[in-house]
């Protein structure tokens, strides 16, 4: 026999304990969209419920403004709900990486003991197979490594860049109503 029931036990521990951690990040994910997306709404219902209420206060000129007013709005809380969505799918591609990365080297572990139980138990010949075998494994492992190092930084960059996006559509809006107001003060 090549593989112990030990390592056999301890391979479906590092399984289990990877598809733990995998299903967890994708609750954890679920729960703050639905956070998310649950506080979006509310903002959208109260920031409608302050348009209505300006216009059962008699306040006329809100109704000339309100189509100008009600789209910069939502256009700063759409910027800052996509941010926020690419933060949680980023964190949770992370995640997904990570584990993944994980699980191929659980499978490895089993593949080494494989490999090791069988050179010391074949002729000497098939040693030197065995041997680049388990060099070409590790070569694949370590490339695997740097993969993942790699995909994990793409993924924060990529979230950096939403982020930075997200914070000139959520600044431009803002500026642009607060300039035409400095400039009728001036006048008056």
């Amino acid at each position: 026999m090549y593989v112990t029931p030990h390592e056999i036990a301890q391979s479906r521990d590092h399984a289990l304990n990877n598809l733990l951690g995998l299903s967890t990040a994708c609750i954890v994910a679920g729960q703050r969209f639905s956070e998310l997306f649950a506080g979006a709404g509310r903002d959208t219902l109260h920031a409608g419920s302050q348009h209505l209420s300006r216009f059962g206060h008699g306040q006329l000129d809100a109704l000339s403004q309100f189509p100008t007013s009600f789209w910069l709005e939502h256009s700063i809380r759409s910027s800052k709900l996509l941010d926020q969505a690419c933060e949680i799918l980023g964190e949770t591609h992370k995640v997904l990486i990570q584990s993944a990365e994980a699980q191929v080297r659980a499978f490895d572990e089993i593949v080494f003991a494989s490999l090791n139980r069988a050179v010391k138990s074949s002729p000497w010949e098939s040693e030197i197979a065995l041997n680049a075998l388990r060099t070409t494994l590790q070569t694949a492992e370590n490339s695997l490594r740097g993969m993942s190092i790699a995909a994990v930084e793409t993924v924060s960059i990529a979230e950096n860049e939403v982020h930075q996006i997200s914070e000139t559509l959520a600044e431009q809006p803002a500026q642009k109503p607060k300039a035409p107001a400095r400039s009728r003060s001036r006048a008056h």
